[in-house]
């Protein structure tokens, strides 16, 4: 098993500044399931904004795609696949931020100080990269083992999540301190 450990100076702002970050990471597959951790942040914390769909939609593969007329550059993400992350994500941002290292469930998953570090690992069963599939492993603050993400790589060479739902599923809830108004 190898571990790799990517970060960012600063959460995306702007679709502009996702694009950045993209064109920086998403040149190896831990870099495109980071990428993807960061789309689910940007929707997590501003639904109602079309920032996050977009980052989502630049961060999946092309196949988990439809054509959209308020979609970024006319796609977003499949409505099956997006239903499911409103559901997960929206009320629940501490998922996303769950990711990140130096989050735990005792501080609400409260964001440490950047840079923004995610820990993504694979291992011998991950696939073949040059084949232009592969699977890594996300670890999460809230889960007791790290969590698959595969991806592909498209023909400019980023590479896109095409299946995450695990990084959906839940994670042990931000633990509250108790109100002892006595």
């Amino acid at each position: 098993m190898t571990l790799k450990t990517i970060a960012v100076d600063a959460l995306p702002q702007s679709v502009e500044d996702f694009l950045a970050l993209r064109d920086q990471l998403a040149e190896t597959p831990e870099g495109g399931a980071a990428l993807l951790v960061l789309a689910m942040l940007c929707y997590a914390q501003a639904p109602e904004l079309p920032i996050g769909q977009h980052c989502l939609t630049i961060a999946v593969d092309r196949s988990r795609l439809v054509g959209s007329p308020t979609g970024y550059k006319g796609w977003a993400v499949a409505k099956r696949d997006f239903d499911m992350i409103r559901r997960q994500l929206v009320g629940r941002e501490y998922v996303a931020r769950s990711y990140f290292q130096g989050t735990a469930p005792e501080t609400g998953y409260a964001l440490p100080a950047p840079p923004y570090t995610l820990a993504i690992s694979n291992n011998p069963h991950s696939g073949d990269r040059e084949a232009g599939r592969y699977k890594v492993f996300v670890a999460s603050s809230g889960a007791a083992t790290p969590r698959p993400v595969t991806l592909l790589r498209n023909n400019r060479g980023y590479w896109k999540a095409v299946e995450w739902s695990s990084l959906l599923t839940g994670v042990q809830p931000p633990i509250a301190p108790a109100d002892d108004d006595l």
